[in-house]
């Protein structure tokens, strides 16, 4: 693959990481929501900072027009955000379960869900770009 073709793709992938990052802060508001119910006494803005790592990273790595790593790193980097996003949602729903939730205020429980599931479709651009850069990593070692 020449250089050229390379950067495109990476500018590509970068462009759309940054738009799925943003649905992920779109979850990461349904998590904190979740979390919200089981820990009501716990601060919000912290316990918001601690669920908002996933895109903190993702809008990190994808602001840079290129990737401040190799294509591996790049793409384990993105594989964590990922689990950290889907260990802490199976967490809430457990818990969810678990502790039967009766929802205070204004807002039932459907809305955090409806969140953090919206925020969870951009896995599919996340699994899309970890595909290419595996790929990328492929042609590069060959």
């Amino acid at each position: 693959m020449s250089e050229l073709s390379r950067l495109g793709v990476i500018s590509i992938m970068m462009s759309r990481i940054n738009i799925a990052s943003w649905g992920m802060l779109l979850g990461a508001l349904g998590q904190s929501l979740f979390f919200g119910y089981v820990f009501p006494s716990f601060p919000s803005k912290i316990l918001f900072a601690l669920l908002a790592i996933p895109w903190l990273t993702t809008f990190t790595i994808s602001f840079c027009q290129r990737p401040p790593c190799g294509p591996r790193p790049f793409r384990l980097i993105l594989i964590f955000a990922m689990c950290w996003f889907s260990a802490v949602t199976a967490l809430a729903e457990t818990l969810c379960f678990i502790l039967h939730l009766i929802p205070h205020g204004h807002f039932p429980l459907t809305l955090p869900r409806v969140l953090t599931y919206l925020g969870a479709l951009s896995f599919v651009i996340l699994a899309k770009t970890c595909v290419a850069l595996r790929r990328l990593e492929a042609t590069e070692n060959s």
